[in-house]
């Protein structure tokens, strides 16, 4: 074990000796995989130095350092996704103090989107890029849009029927110019009242949309995104196919990468926890045909993402089985004792009888 000060601990270092408060209660025990919250309510209570196991602080480091230099392939073009994002901004901030929107470069950039998509086969979603919350509405648009495409293509919709889509996609949360900016970045759990104010988001949307030259089909996602199937949604609790097509594909991809990333309320859930939900809701929330089609394209343990063994051995995920998705092929570092030098071994865990991944970071 080794003595690490804990502004210097990495997600992922395992604890050698249980932790104990000045009364002796334990509050933390032996074992425990370190995660950003613990790490967090450590600074709080005043902790600033704890035991590690060996090796597992410089392991955990190593992964961070590997999965920032992974050259995993984007979607659409980085270039694609910062246009739509600047443009998705000014749309907010010019509508916010004229009412007067201009779509023809948000149009423009959507069908530059599909051509590229077309262009791909099977595309099964990486890791996710860091994001700034502060601009998390401008990114979470058009990662919608890209992530609704993707299903509609699946679908085999036609070209404007796509068109329609992610346009539509784009610009779901358009009305959330008319909410109080505190209430969008409230870092604690909000009042039903201002809960009530979220909502109207739809409706603001919808009547924003509704005042430009998109079709009502693309409008309608605005109003339309937060019903569920089962008819508990909201602002009209439209129920099962009454819910537009469009808008049942948006609410599938706007959950998903919701909790897929940090928001300023709720930190990010791990790729495989967010399979399982998203599978869990079946059609209570969502469509299920559509709800099945997204699955096909997410990965259970995306390349990148760090893992741990049932050993309590860390690495990372370096490349999947499309057939078997909770068996990926797994990078694992250990340290050579007698160099004092890191190497690594790939494991393919499709192959073995007796290693397994219990939890990731």
């Amino acid at each position: 074990m080794q003595k690490i000060l804990i502004d210097d601990i990495s997600p992922g270092s395992v604890i050698a000796k249980d932790i104990l408060n000045h009364e002796g209660v334990m509050l933390i025990p032996k074992g425990t995989i370190l995660r950003d919250k613990f790490i967090s309510q450590l600074h709080e209570i005043g902790v600033e130095e704890i035991l590690v196991e060996e090796n597992e602080q410089e392991s955990a480091q190593r992964i961070k350092e590997i999965q920032k230099s992974m050259n995993i392939d984007e979607i659409i073009f980085e270039k694609t996704r910062i246009q739509a994002q600047m443009q998705i901004k000014k749309l907010m901030v010019k509508f916010s103090t004229m009412n007067h929107m201009n779509l023809d470069k948000i149009k423009y950039l959507v069908e530059d989107i599909i051509e590229q998509l077309l262009l791909k086969k099977d595309i099964v979603l990486t890791l996710s890029r860091l994001r700034s919350i502060d601009n998390y509405t401008y990114e979470h648009s058009v990662n919608v849009c890209v992530l609704s495409l993707i299903v509609g293509i699946d679908l085999n919709l036609d070209r404007d029927s796509l068109k329609n889509l992610g346009i539509g996609a784009i610009l779901h949360d358009i009305g959330k110019v008319g909410v109080s900016e505190g209430i969008l970045k409230k870092p604690s759990r909000l009042t039903e009242k201002e809960f009530e104010e979220v909502r109207r988001h739809t409706q603001y949307g919808y009547d924003i949309l509704t005042n430009t030259n998109i079709s009502e089909e693309a409008a309608q996602i605005a109003l339309c995104h937060h019903e569920k199937y089962d008819g508990t949604g909201y602002n009209r609790r439209l129920k099962g196919e009454s819910i537009p097509l469009y808008s049942r594909i948006v609410a599938v991809t706007d959950v998903y990468d919701a909790m897929s990333n940090d928001r300023v309320y709720k930190k990010k859930m791990s790729p495989d926890k967010v399979f399982k939900e998203i599978a869990r809701m079946g059609n209570k929330h969502f469509d299920r045909e559509i709800m099945e089609k997204f699955v096909r394209h997410l990965s259970l343990y995306p390349t990148g993402t760090g893992v741990i063994l049932n050993t309590n051995h860390r690495g990372i995920v370096i490349e999947q089985n499309r057939l078997l998705p909770e068996s990926p092929i797994i990078r694992l570092f250990k340290k050579d004792k007698s160099s004092n030098r890191s190497s690594f071994v790939d494991v393919d865990l499709s192959t073995t009888r007796y290693l397994f991944i219990k939890d990731t970071f």
